[in-house]
């Protein structure tokens, strides 16, 4: 199937970091040539979606946590600085709640093998963004996203024609109602982790992304 071209084909978005965003982050990627995902931001403890995504479960929404270390300084401290802890072993936890959440969904056994790496003790020591960006690569490689990334704010050219998210809530038409495994019992829950979009519809997801773009 042709990708359809970018709606804005002579913008460049910048985005922060996020763990496992949401549809909303993804489909207004897609609508982008080029993307910066800008590693280099300043720390601040408040941004948790740094290191914290959303999944619907059996008692419906539930909040994953990447336990981070603390930095030296919490005024200095670029997000690149920040390490993942091994804390409680919370790989083990996230792993238990993907599966209890989505072990019946029609393509998690499907998927859930390329995400293992990050849910085991090898993401101890990882630089949080660095694990970030590798997840973003993934996701991106299921999702079809064609879209230009670089987690360098160097030497790019914006000649003025950026659209800049990193402070501001991504702005998309509401979110595309997708079958979701526990819509029967909670209805359909938006702003979820792309895990949910990618474990439910498997190859419809693309399709999903781009009917959020549609007036």
């Amino acid at each position: 199937m042709p990708r359809p071209e970018p709606l804005y084909p002579d913008r460049v978005i910048i985005l922060a970091p996020e763990y496992l965003s949401g549809a909303e982050y993804y489909a207004t990627m897609m609508a982008y040539p080029q993307a910066v995902i800008d590693t280099s931001m300043r720390f601040d403890k408040r941004r948790k979606q740094m290191h914290r995504c959303e999944i619907a479960d059996t008692h419906g929404r539930l909040t994953l946590t990447v336990p981070i270390e603390k930095p030296r300084s919490m005024t200095s401290a670029l997000w690149s600085d920040i390490t993942v802890s091994g804390h409680d072993r919370w790989w083990t936890k996230h792993l238990e709640a993907l599966r209890s959440a989505y072990g019946r969904t029609p393509f998690f056994e499907y998927y859930i093998d390329s995400f293992m790496p990050f849910f085991s003790r090898s993401a101890e020591g990882m630089k949080l963004m660095d694990m970030n960006m590798r997840l973003d690569e993934l996701v991106r490689q299921i999702l079809c996203i064609d879209t230009a990334v670089t987690c360098s704010m160097e030497n790019i050219r914006f000649n003025g024609h950026t659209d800049d998210f990193r402070s501001i809530p991504i702005q998309t038409p509401a979110s595309r109602p997708y079958y979701q495994i526990w819509s029967r019992k909670y209805g359909f829950m938006a702003n979820l982790s792309i895990l949910d979009l990618i474990f439910n519809m498997g190859p419809e997801a693309p399709l999903v992304l781009r009917s959020m773009l549609k007036p």
